[in-house]
């Protein structure tokens, strides 16, 4: 019963779920036994179309990378791509964080619009986390929550290594990129 409990909980949720949250509503349940019942799941549902996957800090079912082409039919529309430069300004956040557009400047050769700074922080993938202690008091950005989530990611330790992802073919610049964020198992809301 504690393992259809966690699944229903898990799947009715609009965020991934934290093992504090999951303990919080299965109480007098003991820790171990949660954590048992998680690892029975993901084991479960290793081969399925969905995965019980720890993203964002909390446990959350996603699709399969290997039915993510069939079931992005179910959108008439494709979410928009990302410019390079929009991924490149991402990138130096999610690795540099915190830091400012000067710094995201400094880095990319090129000025930051404005536009690449509103798009991330309307897709809710970065904030403004306070301001930097120099002239100016220019904003601190920095991943936000969102961001571990539409990536698959469980912390900012799981991002690849930076080396990794230099493009061999940049020229004076080193430009970081990012893959495109997962398609998540959402339920209740299709765009």
């Amino acid at each position: 019963m504690l393992t259809k409990n966690i699944e229903a909980l898990i799947l009715a949720s609009d965020e991934p779920l934290s093992f504090d949250k999951l303990r919080s509503f299965l109480e007098p349940t003991e820790s171990s036994d949660i954590r048992d019942a998680l690892s029975q799941l993901e084991q479960h549902y290793a081969e399925r179309g969905i995965q019980l996957k720890q993203v964002a800090g909390g446990w959350q079912f996603r699709t399969a990378p290997t039915c993510s082409n069939i079931v992005e039919k179910l959108w008439q529309t494709r979410p928009p791509r990302l410019s390079r430069s929009m991924l490149e300004t991402l990138a130096i956040i999610a690795y540099q964080q915190p830091t400012t557009r000067a710094e995201i400047e400094a880095l990319r050769g090129i000025k930051v619009s404005s536009s690449i700074i509103g798009g991330l922080l309307e897709r809710n993938w970065i904030k403004v986390l306070g301001r930097k202690d120099v002239p100016g008091r220019p904003h601190l950005y920095g991943t936000n929550k969102q961001f571990l989530t539409d990536f698959g990611l469980n912390s900012l330790q799981d991002l690849p290594d930076s080396s990794q992802l230099m493009d061999a073919t940049a020229t004076q610049q080193e430009k970081l990129k990012l893959p495109e964020p997962t398609q998540t198992m959402e339920h209740n809301h299709h765009e």
